[in-house]
């Protein structure tokens, strides 16, 4: 039987893909399919079926949800992603024979929830579940791979411009030290259409995005700039990459996304090195919920959600027997504010079967970031006891 050993990130691109394992020995990731003509280790994001011709679009058409007519016969977009995520985790075998995937971590660039769901169902139908596999957007990869360099690159805030295909994007990672845990954020700002210029025009195109960059930049106090992504390849903005290293390091590079990625996937598997740090976007969930139970002979704190989880993924379920409460009270901490608050949800309904002749279970999702839902259900006490079918659902607002 192969051992789950694989620490894994993959980025999964429209044109171009990546993966790296974590080297243990180097504490480092390593990039698959790496060799003197291909340093990055890039893999085409295509499938070939049948002896066709590569498909080379087929992520467009999948985030669209569009059938794809191979051989004459439809492929659903589900099945295609499954397919190429086969033959792609495949490749790890030669480096890496008998072992098998401990965690994976996706990156894509957007990372909307219909598409996450899509790549979390890929997997699954290849044995990976949701316990060994999260996906995660560029911009969550970045500070990852930022936090597990020297401390000096990153004493202040760190700029990341992303150019691919026409998009430009500038990320600025900041680390606040006042607040415990420290907190770490990531900001986001689209530059695409200051750069939509015709290649040719190289001059002209290096002229506008110095503006862009000292535009984005402007009394920012920053470590380190990244630049990543294909549109910087052909040497036409190296002179402004000189001039930009005048008080801050600079690094060009495509690796970071998958690298971020991988270095996540061990923080969430093995070495717990970041644990001072909660990093935090405007999808995390920023308050602690919690219940005071009397479990294992005392009275104690069950914490439900943890701060900075992304809201869509949080789908908690906690059994729980009354001893004679007619009401559950929820308590929540916001980890930026500190602000506590707790909220009460009225049992009397079961009036009368409250003294341990029931079991309730509590369920906590999130409609946004800020907005929880918690589910209570009966779920009765045997025979004697069947359930009343009654379920309590209230809104919390964080």
């Amino acid at each position: 039987m192969s051992e789950r050993t694989l620490l894994l990130g993959f980025d999964l691109g429209e044109e171009k893909s990546q993966m790296a394992v974590y080297d243990r020995e180097k504490n480092i990731p390593v990039l698959i399919g790496q060799t003197e003509e291909n340093p990055e280790g890039l893999i085409p994001t295509e499938i070939a079926l049948s002896g066709e011709k590569p498909l080379r679009d087929f992520l467009v058409r999948i985030r669209r949800q569009e059938d794809v007519v191979v051989d004459g016969k439809i492929s659903k977009p589900l099945n295609m992603l499954s397919y190429f995520f086969r033959k792609t985790l495949s490749l790890t075998r030669k480096d890496y024979p008998g072992e098998t995937i401990k965690q994976l971590v996706v990156t894509v660039k957007d990372a909307d929830r219909e598409y996450m769901e899509l790549i979390y169902a890929a997997l699954e139908q290849l044995g990976i579940g949701r316990e060994r596999a999260m996906v995660i957007s560029h911009k969550q990869a970045f500070p990852y791979y930022v936090l597990n360099q020297k401390k000096e690159l990153w004493m202040n805030d760190v700029g990341l411009f992303d150019y691919e295909g026409n998009t430009l994007t500038y990320y600025q990672m900041q680390v606040d030290r006042s607040k415990s845990p420290i907190l770490v954020g990531v900001s986001e700002r689209d530059y695409s259409g200051a750069v939509s210029l015709p290649e040719e025009n190289k001059e002209h195109k290096a002229a506008v995005f110095e503006n862009v960059v000292y535009g984005a930049i402007h009394k920012k106090l920053l470590s380190t700039l990244y630049m990543a992504g294909e549109g910087f390849e052909g040497g036409w903005a190296d002179s402004l990459f000189r001039k930009l290293c005048v008080g801050r390091r600079l690094f060009k590079g495509r690796n970071l996304y998958v690298s971020g990625a991988c270095l996540m996937a061990r923080e969430m598997a093995e070495e717990k090195r970041l644990g001072d740090y909660l990093l935090l976007d405007e999808q995390m969930v920023t308050s602690q919920v919690a219940v005071n139970l009397y479990a294992e002979a005392k009275q104690q704190k069950v914490v439900l959600v943890e701060a900075g989880v992304p809201w869509y993924l949080v789908d908690e379920e906690l059994e729980l027997i009354p001893s004679g409460e007619t009401e559950l009270a929820l308590q929540t901490k916001n980890v930026l504010t500190q602000k506590e608050k707790q909220f009460m949800i009225e049992l009397d309904p079961l009036t009368g079967r409250l003294d341990r002749h029931c079991r309730l279970m509590l369920r906590i999702r999130f409609e946004s970031p800020s907005q929880c839902i918690v589910t209570i259900k009966d779920e009765g006490f045997g025979e004697l006891f069947p359930t009343s079918n009654r379920i309590w659902e209230k809104q919390v607002e964080l």
